[in-house]
């Protein structure tokens, strides 16, 4: 009996031993856990302040740029509505005008080029001539080009004289043009003449007066 008594008093104190020491373990690792938690902590809050000053950073960087650039950008945007209505209105303007009024552009811008060219050697030599053209019919075509001031003769040739010569090619260009358009190529030399790039040149030439008269003289200023 005493034997008996002896092993459960050593049991117990095996066991009580045992539950100590897995408590301190427990707890030793409930403490480096905390801590663990605690640096984890700190070093989110680091990262979080290194970000928001960074952010706070950029967005006072970009809201500087921003303010530094709103004039120009104003001026700009104010520039290009500007651009915009001139090229609405001078559209607007070609589209009103009748048949005869744009032929008679497109003649004038013609005649200069041709003028420009009519003593290149590779005109005098006659050769042949493709005319390409586009905003207009074959015969509206046929008609301008008698109608060009330069004598037709002094500037095709015989090849004027008729289509069949084969010195002289008529073709739709393969770019629609709203308003007339042509161009006169040889192997050598090309004509270009069209009205929007008359109107384009007026615009040019007369911009600040036409976006006065659209927008007034403040419109200026861009």
């Amino acid at each position: 009996m005493e034997e008996l008594r002896s092993t459960e008093v050593l049991d117990k104190e095996i066991l009580e031993d045992a539950r100590k020491k897995a408590y301190k373990i427990l707890q030793t690792a409930d403490d480096a856990l905390a801590a663990q938690n605690r640096d984890w902590e700190k070093k989110v809050k680091r990262s979080v302040n290194s970000i928001q000053k960074a952010y706070e950073t950029r967005l006072k960087k970009t809201t500087e740029e921003i303010y530094a650039r709103l004039p120009l950008d104003k001026r700009r945007l104010r520039s290009e509505t500007a651009e915009k209505f001139l090229v609405r209105a001078m559209n607007d303007f070609l589209r009103g005008l009748n048949r005869e009024a744009l032929l008679s552009i497109l003649i004038n811008e013609l005649s200069g080029r041709i003028k420009a060219c009519i003593n290149e050697k590779a005109f005098q030599e006659k050769p042949a001539f493709i005319v390409r053209y586009s905003g207009m019919s074959f015969s509206e075509t046929e008609e301008l080009l008698k109608k060009v001031p330069v004598s037709a003769n002094a500037f095709f040739g015989s090849a004027y004289e008729t289509e069949e010569s084969g010195d002289l090619e008529f073709a739709e260009d393969t770019v629609v043009h709203e308003f007339p358009f042509i161009v006169i190529s040889t192997q050598d030399l090309k004509i270009t003449a069209s009205v929007e790039e008359a109107a384009s040149a007026l615009m040019k030439d007369k911009r600040a007066e036409l976006i006065a008269a659209l927008l007034g003289q403040e419109a200026l200023n861009d």
